[in-house]
């Protein structure tokens, strides 16, 4: 096999209907979108760091009492990406490992695929935690779900499966997903944000993640 991993984004790839998850829970529960955005960009001014800004927004979250079961409830409407679960088992069934990448929620992709832990070898995501009543209580963030970052995140992965970049498969839809992109031996568009569909090597525009498997030998 030219590939040995392959590594998936979770919001618009794994999961339909889904943009950025942070949005829908915030606008969910009603959170000041000028209160996000400022948190976002003293992020991107380098003010804060990706741990401060998830933990900000987190804390939020905790103020308003906001249990496990409402973010069940704010996630119900989204399903699973076309084919994916068909795709995953495959590429397992093939002998690739298999990573995830991505700076959206555990408790998210756990809620859409249940052995998410058994099937991942790699699983790069912030992970939150809960008190025995429900209620959120804090967030281990991920290093790699911000913007560039996530090319770090498969570089460690890489180096700890003691594998090569260019041996590496990534798939993904957003711009923060560019520089990932580059840095695998074949990057995937799937249904891509214009920026990130120049960075890539291929470009599916069918919501079907089964497409991808033709690409991955």
């Amino acid at each position: 096999m030219r590939y040995k991993l392959v590594c998936f984004d979770v919001d618009g790839t794994l999961i339909d209907e889904l943009t950025y998850i942070w949005d829908i829970i915030h606008k969910g529960i009603g959170i000041d979108k000028l209160i996000v955005a400022k948190a976002m960009e003293r992020f991107y001014n380098g003010e804060i760091t990706s741990r401060e800004w998830a933990e900000h927004d987190i804390n939020l979250w905790v103020e308003r009492g906001v249990t496990k079961g409402d973010l069940i409830d704010l996630v119900k409407k989204l399903k699973l990406m076309e084919g994916a679960m068909e795709t995953l088992l495959e590429l397992k069934r093939r002998g690739y490992k298999l990573a995830v990448i991505s700076g959206g929620l555990d408790t998210v992709l756990n809620y859409f695929i249940p052995d998410a832990e058994r099937l991942f070898d790699h699983i790069m995501i912030n992970r939150l935690f809960f008190g025995m009543n429900g209620k959120i209580t804090g967030i281990e963030p991920t290093e790699f779900g911000a913007d560039g970052y996530k090319a770090e995140g498969l570089e460690k992965i890489a180096l700890k499966e003691g594998i090569r970049l260019d041996e590496c498969v990534f798939v993904g839809d957003s711009d923060n997903d560019i520089e990932v992109a580059r840095k695998a031996g074949l990057g995937i568009g799937f249904n891509p944000h214009e920026k990130l569909s120049k960075a890539c090597d291929i470009v599916v525009k069918k919501k079907d993640l089964r497409e991808v498997l033709k690409y991955i030998d």
